[in-house]
């Protein structure tokens, strides 16, 4: 019943989010999409995680199949006999064979340890394809994250070259007014259009890779390709978030992550399995009891009938033998990759933790230049507005000025995809 629940609230959800989405669409309006949201319509939308689910589901109903092996079997057989008019001599004295209708109904019951640890195995099994969904959806997590990430990037940049653009036009009709009176040189015109030129098709392309980028958030959400989406958090304030997440002293607990996870689920199943294959060797106990009911005709017919059967295996060739070393090699290779996970985790973390740390290096000493480069800007229109400075050096000022843009953008979108990573490898998103 809770499932159901479950299913029907994830249903009326799903529905209105879609219509709300719909009706945006309708509308031409955008969609206003926080980091949080972007995630969370990955995660309710994504058809690999459909996929995932539903293999869960699969392997736990193989989980009762193998469960059910265990436990009695009742069948039933109605079953019709001739003997095409033949007499039976018994003794001299023959017997008219009839012919006959019986109804046959047999219960059994196996009691054996090699099911019962069958069935654990199967258990572990159906867990791997639930850490599996996990590892699904922290990939998820992770791709909407940086693609997220990405966009507020580019959104940055956009208004960024487009006030930049808006600056230098201005500077450009004074420049043209200047020349006209005769104050400066045709070749200072020149000089800023080349600029402003640079700068409209810089916009461009930036603009166009923004967009291509929102496509692919889209794709991400499982939402049709002509939603439009507009980012409506703040880059800097992901950054502060960031930069205070990595400060956190927390110790990285390797156990919550899904691939040491699945290793280790590894080593259980092998462990099950080779006591499967142990208990091989152990007898089997089977109760048998058969009901028969003979409608018409029927010969040396018995109503009841019941059976104890033990079954002692003695030797099969040596087979038993060999899956057990079997199962308990593998078992010992299951347990040497798990070590060689840990280690390879481990190594992660600290490989991404050192990747983190020179990312926000990177990103403070990037953030010194472009503080300084915007100083150095507006000195130096202050001193072409005054006639005492050259076009060719507003214009080097300004190229310097968007380099160091540049720069802060790459070293922004570097911290925080290294964020990812070291979050996804602690199974801990937080938003």
């Amino acid at each position: 019943m809770k499932q159901i629940i479950m299913v029907i609230a994830l249903l009326v959800s799903t529905i209105a989010i879609a219509q709300q989405q719909n009706q945006q669409n309708a509308n031409g309006e955008e969609l206003q999409l926080s980091l949080k949201d972007a995630v969370s319509n990955a995660i309710n939308y994504s058809k690999i995680l459909q996929t995932s689910k539903q293999d869960v589901e699969i392997y736990k109903e193989k989980v009762r199949e193998t469960r059910s092996t265990g436990l009695p079997q009742v069948n039933a057989t109605l079953t019709g006999t001739t003997y095409f008019g033949k007499e039976l001599n018994l003794g001299g004295m023959p017997i008219k064979m009839d012919n006959a209708l019986t109804l046959n109904a047999t219960a059994s019951y196996t009691l054996s340890l090699q099911q019962l640890a069958a069935v654990k195995v199967s258990k572990i099994a159906a867990t791997i394809y639930e850490t599996t969904d996990e590892s699904n959806i922290l990939d998820i997590k992770a791709n909407a994250t940086d693609t997220y990430y990405a966009l507020l990037v580019f959104k940055r940049t956009i208004d960024i070259l487009q006030q930049n653009l808006a600056d230098m036009e201005d500077i450009q009709k004074h420049t043209q007014y200047a020349f006209n009176a005769g104050v400066c040189e045709q070749t200072d015109v020149d000089q800023i259009s080349i600029n402003v030129s640079q700068l409209k098709n810089t916009i461009i392309s930036t603009e166009r890779n923004y967009e291509v980028t929102k496509r692919l958030l889209v794709l991400q959400m499982g939402l049709p390709i002509s939603t439009r989406i507009n980012p409506t958090a703040n880059l800097d304030d992901m950054i502060i978030d960031s930069t205070v997440a990595q400060m956190d002293s927390s110790n990285f607990d390797i156990t919550q992550n899904p691939t040491y996870k699945q290793v280790a689920k590894s080593v259980e199943i092998n462990e099950a399995t080779l006591k499967m294959q142990k208990r091989a060797f152990v007898p089997t106990l089977t109760a048998q009891y058969q009901y028969s009911h003979p409608f018409t005709g029927g010969f040396m017919n018995f109503d009841h009938v019941g059976n104890l059967i033990l079954n002692i295996p003695i030797f099969d060739g040596l087979g038993r033998q060999s899956r057990v070393k079997q199962a308990r090699l593998e078992v010992a290779k299951s347990e040497t990759n798990l070590s060689l996970i840990r280690d390879n985790l481990l190594q992660n973390e600290e490989q991404y933790r050192f990747e983190l740390n020179s990312a926000i290096e990177a990103y403070l000493l990037q953030k010194e230049n472009l503080d300084v480069a915007k100083r150095v800007l507006e000195n130096y229109r202050n001193k072409y507005n005054q006639g005492v400075l050259s076009s060719l050096d507003l214009t080097q000022a300004n190229s310097n000025y968007l380099m160091a843009e540049t720069s802060y953008a790459n070293a922004s979108l570097t911290l925080l995809q290294a964020h990812t990573k070291l979050s996804k490898l602690y199974n801990n998103f937080e938003y």
